[in-house]
């Protein structure tokens, strides 16, 4: 699974990669904030052992000239543990090892091992994602064995330099493949497919380092005590019509916070409508579903549930027309929904995001108690009605008549507005809210990322 999407800007191109999850054995994807289980109700894809040894390679005290000289590998790998090990009940012993080298696809050794050695080229043939975590199951479906590499291709740093990869942030990355997390449709996630390289949008690439929490209900539903979270779970199918019958391909479900407005965990739809949001915490929520299409595309989350390009887009659509409540150890059934594609086809399909005077596939990182013109690009943009923009908190607000049309050299429209957040606004990830002249809505789940 690879990708490279296109970035366009009108001062400077970025270039963006996909992180890949590697399987060492051929299984099925899923949207990683299910819970995971099989067909007796075995718990899979996860480790059942505690705690999880890590083993860091010499390489890491030692490490390659694409590492920044000076760089902290060894503090970016042991924070990378620590992030995952703090939200949930996760616990990791580090130990060493003079292996340099990821195991075998079809043949793992035991040692689950975390690597920056220039030996693991040929385990990227060619990609130039920054990282790749190859996974090992048993029989039941239970992680034995993770080995983490970064890409001997690509420049990383410890310190903001632009034009690398943060360490810390790849690492953060795939410690959650090594947990059995998989991609993320929320844009400001640290497991989404995506991350910067610094210098774009003019900043350090650092949010990532910080879970989202997205990336905390993945954690807390598979390695949660389900006593102290809930979660909801419910079907959502799409209506093709035209006799093409009912489909869920590339379909995904955010939880929202009713209060703050911050996106709490996606989901994918499986092959049949189902979809399971855990590690809830318990609240309040309202959920939207949509096509993954888009910003961030199905293909890009989970091969197997990918959306065909040439099928139509869903439009967006809120499951709840009144706020779920989720309590500790509790699951809510929502209703049935049918989304409709041809009814008539959804417009708006947003592409790209961006921030000083810059388009990019990643989230937008603001900052409480200031204004910023934040850019959307994609087609049927042009169509957004002016009071038609909106954010998912009352407190980062779209200031009235600043749309306005640009031109960044794209196959489709760009426009930008003045977004002003306020200074009590919490870290979190938030959405863009678009509704066209028509009503149609679109929806850009945590494009908005408030970071620490």
């Amino acid at each position: 699974m690879h990708l490279t999407p296109a970035t366009m800007m009108r001062k400077v191109i970025s270039t963006l990669t996909v992180m890949v999850l590697m399987l060492g054995l051929s299984l099925p994807a899923f949207g990683y904030s299910l819970h995971y289980h099989d067909a007796s109700g075995i718990v899979a894809r996860r480790w059942l052992q505690s705690p999880i040894i890590v083993a860091f390679s010499r390489s890491l005290y030692l490490p390659p000239p694409n590492l920044k000289v000076g760089s902290d590998v060894v503090g970016a790998a042991h924070r990378a543990l620590q992030h995952w090990s703090a939200i949930a009940n996760i616990q990791f012993l580090e130990t060493t090892s003079s292996a340099t080298a990821i195991s075998p696809q079809n043949a793992g050794d035991g040692v689950n091992l975390i690597t920056v050695s220039t030996d693991n080229l040929s385990a990227f043939g060619g990609a130039d994602g920054p990282g790749r975590t190859r996974v090992f199951f048993d029989s039941g479906g239970a992680i034995v064995e993770a080995d983490i590499a970064l890409n001997p291709a690509e420049n990383f740093s410890t310190d903001g330099t632009a034009g690398t990869y943060d360490l810390e942030s790849t690492l953060t990355h795939e410690v959650g493949h090594l947990l059995g997390l998989e991609h993320s449709a929320v844009i400001g996630a640290t497991m989404q497919p995506r991350q910067a390289k610094n210098g774009v949008y003019g900043l350090p690439a650092l949010t990532q380092r910080a879970l989202s929490a997205d990336d905390i209900a993945g954690a807390r539903s598979l390695y949660g005590s389900s006593a102290e979270v809930g979660s909801i779970s419910g079907k959502v199918l799409i209506n093709r019509g035209n006799g093409a019958g009912i489909s869920t391909t590339g379909v995904v479900v955010f939880a929202e916070d009713v209060g703050t407005g911050k996106v709490m965990a996606g989901a994918i739809a499986s092959a049949s409508g189902d979809y399971q949001l855990g590690g809830l915490a318990p609240g309040s929520y309202r959920l939207i579903a949509q096509s993954a299409n888009g910003l961030v595309a199905g293909s890009n989350i989970t091969p197997s549930e990918a959306e065909s390009a040439s099928a139509p887009f869903a439009r967006t659509f809120e499951i709840s027309p009144v706020p779920l409540m989720v309590k500790s150890g509790g699951n809510i059934n929502a209703a049935p929904v049918f989304l409709l594609a041809n009814d008539p086809p959804a417009t708006i399909h947003p592409r790209m995001i961006g921030l000083n005077a810059e388009l990019s596939t990643v989230a937008v990182p603001l900052e409480a108690g200031k204004t910023f013109t934040v850019y959307v690009a994609g087609e049927g943009v042009d169509q957004i009605a002016e009071a038609g923009i909106s954010t998912s908190s009352t407190l980062i607000k779209v200031i009235p008549k600043t749309l306005t049309s640009e031109e960044f050299g794209t196959d489709y429209p760009v426009i930008s507005f003045q977004v002003t957040v306020d200074s009590t606004a919490e870290s979190g990830d938030y959405s863009i809210c678009l509704r066209s002249i028509s009503g149609e809505l679109s929806y850009l789940a945590g494009a908005i990322t408030i970071k620490p």
